[in-house]
């Protein structure tokens, strides 16, 4: 990838516009081309990169949403399938061969309660990954702040200096979302990395050349160092996902149940058993569906971190702290 290339939000590589705003580098710098986030991150946001967001206390607008919901579209032929097996157990139980299948209710309690250990532990492990990137991301909006006033107290209030730093700001959070977002294995060069080399070498600049004092440097090196840990705790939980022979073990013992579960219930419950097997199998599916999606929580699905809203707020308060203009306001956010 050329040093002048475009790096999307979904990581995607294009041929990179020339910026002609005044916060660009000398000419000459590797980074002149670097596009400028638009003023309007939102706009240019695909649907599917922005998180669902809803009232927790609307019981019945989350009921009759049930039908449009990801998890029942996606489970809603296998859950069928499910039904025509356990209709086809019973008629062959009580209809076909009259004969019972020594499954009693113990066994199956005790699978049950094997199989509830396994998804409360498997969905646990999702959200603590995806709250643990929400939360290293969290930090990165309260480090680009924090360095911000910082640069906004020691640098003259005319500094054209100002206006490079808020362009490294915004420019890193959207570099390092593409960075996340990149198929793993993907080679290429760390732009993120880059990124906060140029914005070093930009206050050992200043500090040399008395823009800022020298006491600085013991204030500012910490927080820019904080940038590099931010970028490293994420790239352990994007390149360390769940490994696989346990989350395939899971899915294996919820079929495994699904399959079971109607020879247990087929004499005493008789076709109700259909009902009871349908509901089972979404029930125990889909919380190991969902434990799916969570565990990457830096891709564009619905239900991953809203890293574009975040980058955005990235830009807009560091932009307002350093030149008392923000860009124009985007999607709120929480931070």
């Amino acid at each position: 990838m050329r040093s002048t290339d475009r790096i999307s939000r979904t990581g995607s590589i294009r041929p990179a516009r020339r910026c002609r705003r005044r916060c660009c580098l000398a000419p000459g710098s590797r980074w002149n081309a670097w596009p400028r986030p638009s003023r309007s991150l939102h706009a240019s946001l695909s649907v599917h990169a922005v998180m669902i967001t809803y009232d927790p206390k609307n019981w019945l607008r989350i009921l009759l949403d049930f039908p449009h919901s990801p998890v029942f579209r996606t489970l809603a032929l296998d859950v069928v399938g499910a039904g025509l097996y356990a209709a086809l157990v019973v008629w062959v139980e009580t209809d076909y061969f009259r004969v019972a299948v020594p499954l009693g209710p113990s066994l199956l309690s005790i699978l049950g309660i094997i199989l509830g250990l396994l998804l409360v532990f498997r969905t646990n492990t999702s959200y603590d990954r995806w709250w643990e990137g929400r939360r290293l991301w969290g930090q990165l909006v309260n480090i680009s702040r924090g360095l911000a006033h910082q640069l906004d107290a020691l640098l003259p209030v005319q500094a054209p200096q100002r206006a490079e730093y808020v362009r490294l700001f915004e420019e890193f959070p959207v570099a390092l979302a593409a960075h996340l977002r990149a198929p793993r294995g993907t080679l290429g060069p760390h732009v993120p990395n880059d990124i906060v080399q140029r914005l070093s070498r930009r206050l050992h600049a200043d500090i040399a050349a008395g823009q800022l004092p020298r006491e600085a440097t013991v204030a500012l090196t910490p927080l820019v160092v904080q940038f590099d840990d931010v970028t490293g705790a994420c790239e352990r939980i994007r390149n360390t996902p769940i490994p696989f022979s346990y989350s395939s073990y899971v899915k294996q013992f919820v079929i495994l149940y699904a399959l079971v579960l109607p020879f247990g219930l087929a004499r005493e419950f008789g076709y109700g058993t259909i009902i009871a097997s349908m509901f089972t199998f979404f029930a125990t599916m889909g919380l190991e569906l969902l434990a799916t999606e969570i565990e990457e929580p830096f891709g564009t699905d619905r239900n991953d971190l809203p890293l574009d809203q975040i980058a955005d707020r990235i830009a807009r308060d560091t932009a307002a702290i350093l030149t008392g203009a923000a860009p124009d306001a985007g999607p709120a956010t929480t931070d």
